[in-house]
């Protein structure tokens, strides 16, 4: 997407030019060409992020790890270290982000979907401001959940209990499965976000995330410990497939990551003055967190135009939640 590619409408807000459309995976008729473009080109499904969170993963595998002999039995040693590390990783993944963004304003506001400030006062929010509430939820809860998962499927892996495969054993696989877990796990996302929209679960659980009308870094992992705990539970798959710890550190990490650049409020990240850019969060979600009752999924899969809940970020699809 060029400059010429996008609106600033009269509130000083960013919006794309064209109509929002899906990747084309779940197209009639297959477009192949568009299909290995899209997988392989750069930005598409493999770079930049999702290699990016397989590098992440494979560093923090083989040098912030513990020793999957080690987990064998349920000790404070190892799963602190689990929990310090995934403490560590978001603090400064997140707190990067917003420096960047919201203290330094690298970009100013250029790629912003909404150039209002992120919120203050006591009155609404907690601790009075929206980035200490969204912290709080994030450090106190998400990153405490998220390594119980982490914690419990090395145990499990480490005492023969899910099915594990390495390398060695069938390489093709232990490669392939690093591109199709994104996927499951936004099939999950789309499911299970809308279960936290069933009316009683949204008034007691996921009222807290949609707190954050305007986002930032810190608001994409601030939910109810309850929505935490249905968030990241797209790693049980890991009981039923064959994988490695490796796959589900990327799993799990992705999802947590994910979160928090797909809420930094910016359609692209400035590499440097010469308009160099990368995609960075999701018009299609910040639609979501707008008008609540559509964009469920994401653009990889159609889920939301199958199911009529489809926000195609026009003008007309504007008006015509607005006045539903």
């Amino acid at each position: 997407m060029t400059d010429s590619d996008y609106i600033i409408d009269d509130k000083g807000n960013w919006r794309p030019a064209k109509k929002l459309e899906f990747d084309p995976i779940f197209v009639w008729p297959p477009r192949p060409i568009q299909f290995l473009k899209y997988l392989f080109s750069f930005p598409g499904y493999i770079w930049p992020w999702n290699i990016f969170y397989i590098a992440i993963a494979v560093i923090i595998y083989l040098f912030f790890q513990p020793a999957i002999s080690e987990c064998k039995n349920f000790s404070f040693s190892w799963i602190s270290i689990v929990f310090l590390r995934n403490l560590f990783l978001v603090f400064v993944y997140a707190g990067l982000m917003h420096l960047r963004f919201y203290i330094f304003k690298y970009q100013g506001e250029k790629y912003q979907y909404n150039t209002k400030p992120l919120g203050t006062g006591n009155k609404f929010w907690h601790f009075g401001s929206q980035t200490r509430e969204n912290m709080f939820w994030t450090l106190c809860s998400a990153v405490p959940i998220w390594s119980a998962y982490e914690v419990i499927f090395l145990w499990g892996y480490a005492n023969n209990i899910f099915p594990y495969i390495d390398f060695n054993t069938n390489p093709i696989y232990f490669c392939v499965l690093f591109l199709l877990l994104p996927g499951w796990q936004m099939v999950h996302f789309y499911f299970s976000h809308r279960i936290t929209h069933w009316k009683p679960l949204y008034k007691w659980v996921h009222y807290l995330h949609h707190r954050n009308v305007n986002t930032g870094p810190w608001s994409g992992l601030s939910m109810h410990p309850v929505e935490h705990i249905i968030y990241f539970s797209t790693v049980l798959i890991h009981f039923i497939i064959p994988s490695h710890p490796l796959h589900m550190i990327f799993h799990i990490q992705r999802t947590g990551l994910a979160a928090i650049h797909g809420h930094s409020g910016f359609d692209k990240i400035m590499l440097n003055k010469h308009r160099a850019k990368l995609p960075h969060a999701s018009y299609f979600h910040y639609l979501h967190h707008k008008y609540f009752e559509c964009n469920y999924g994401e653009l990889w899969m159609p889920l939301d135009k199958w199911f009529g809940s489809f926000h195609n970020g026009s003008k007309e699809d504007d008006e015509r939640l607005v006045n539903k």
